[in-house]
């Protein structure tokens, strides 16, 4: 009976050790995962490390994977000088733009766990990478070549020089730009650092990338430099020029970008 008493006093301590060491397993950087995600900001890799059983610390990079999006306009009565023929027969009333994306960030996120054995988690933290989200240029000649390099299309009027300045080749460049430092604020499902050895995260959320504007190499009073596109400025009556500015006014309608990842998290040790 008394050895019956000793080994159940000694199971009870040995249980009571163990349930210790569970609660405190997860401690500052004492494990540390590895991870692939799939979303709205591109494919990612990144590392994940617990501060304590609430909170946990990712690292990593994404980007969006190069593509190519092609599109035509057709200027309707064109007339400036630059879009005349060299023969004089007419004008250059066609062109063709394509535009890719450049998106790549580095990503520093903080995961808080309400519940410490819950999967559900909010995330603050930011994304750190280039200015320039995406770029266009015209893969057609539709300039008169007496005006390569020189000039482009006349946003402004006769009294308010504003042109935007074709390439040596007769091509026109132009990016659309951000803040190259984007607060995130979201809410997740899944463990960074898994219990086991894998695990499954959705993570939605929004990044803060500030109003978007247009970049290209503007000619005007003061000269010629590759400048954000001054939408006051834009006061041509022609139609590409009405078409940018309603871009314009929609693209700066969107200063936050939606996050929308899937994750699959591997543990290190």
């Amino acid at each position: 009976m008394k050895k019956i008493i000793a080994l159940t006093i000694v199971a009870i301590f040995c249980v009571q050790g163990m349930r210790a060491q569970e609660e405190t397993e997860i401690g500052l950087f004492n494990h540390l995962s590895a991870g692939i995600s799939l979303g709205t900001t591109g494919v990612g890799i990144e590392v994940a490390a617990p501060l304590n059983n609430m909170f946990h610390l990712r690292a990593g990079y994404s980007f969006m994977p190069k593509f190519k999006v092609k599109v035509n306009k057709t200027f309707d009565n064109p007339s400036e000088d630059f879009l005349r023929k060299e023969d004089g027969s007419g004008y250059y009333d066609n062109v063709d733009i394509e535009a890719k994306p450049n998106i790549g960030d580095l990503k520093l996120l903080l995961d808080y766990y309400p519940q410490k054995n819950r999967a559900f988690h909010f995330t603050v933290g930011a994304y750190i990478g280039s200015s320039k989200v995406a770029s266009a240029v015209t893969t057609n000649h539709f300039i008169n070549q007496n005006y390569w390099g020189n000039s482009g299309p006349e946003l402004g009027n006769t009294s308010n020089t504003y042109t935007v300045v074709s390439e040596p080749d007769g091509s026109v460049k132009a990016d659309v730009k951000v803040n190259s430092f984007k607060p995130y604020v979201g809410l997740g499902f899944g463990r960074a650092v898994p219990n086991k050895n894998l695990s499954v995260c959705v993570d939605l959320g929004v990044q803060f990338w500030g109003k978007p504007s247009l970049w290209t190499k503007i000619d005007d009073n003061i000269g010629t430099e590759y400048r954000k596109v001054e939408k006051s400025k834009i006061l041509s009556k022609q139609s590409y020029c009405e078409d940018i500015v309603d871009a314009l006014d929609k693209a700066e309608k969107f200063i936050v970008y939606p996050v929308l990842t899937v994750r699959l998290n591997g543990r290190i040790f």
